[in-house]
């Protein structure tokens, strides 16, 4: 039953959020898909994304995670980058979010976009950021990226946003630049 109260309540909270105008498309495939600024309630309203509540109510928080990484975290600047129609999107966008708002991270903090199947937005949000695969989860601290998050993770999604907050050494799969151990 709690967790039906606090699923109801995240829910409630989100919906008093206006979701953005997209653009709409389709994949060579003929999936819908939404591209442009988005936010959580684009994710909750927009018909082909409904994989994000009942992906986002499965994903548990870690014990201790928010503890560990709230101060960290909420100090930086992120960006994320998905695909409405990707599956890798579905299965790690609505776990990142959960972690974010598990960290009570101010959401002004964080600019969202849904990409085209080529990764790609019509207004080139994603101009010079190397985007290769969604999801993406790149972090900025003091106006400079950090690292980022891409795919899928080494770990786990918990554990490696974990390494990155904390300034670890961490490497995504894509990374062209090995890091020592």
């Amino acid at each position: 039953m709690r967790k039906i109260l606090i699923f109801l309540f995240i829910i409630s909270c989100n919906s008093n959020q206006k979701s953005l105008p997209v653009s709409l498309g389709e994949t060579l495939d003929g999936v819908p898909f939404i591209t442009g600024k988005i936010n959580r309630q684009n994710l909750i309203e927009f018909e082909h994304s409904k994989w994000f509540l009942s992906e986002y109510e499965k994903y548990q928080v870690p014990v201790g995670w928010v503890k560990k990484n709230k101060k960290l975290l909420n100090e930086m600047n992120l960006k994320l980058f998905l695909g409405t129609w990707c599956e890798d999107s579905e299965r790690e966008v609505p776990g990142m979010i959960k972690l974010l708002e598990s960290s009570d991270f101010d959401f002004s903090k964080i600019e969202i976009y849904a990409v085209t199947e080529e990764k790609y937005t019509y207004e080139n949000f994603e101009k010079n950021l190397n985007l290769t695969n969604v999801p993406t989860l790149i972090f900025y601290k003091n106006g400079k990226e950090i690292n980022r998050f891409v795919e899928f993770p080494n770990i786990s999604l918990a554990k490696d946003l974990e390494n990155i907050i904390q300034g670890k050494k961490y490497q995504n799969p894509y990374s062209e630049i090995k890091v020592d151990e």
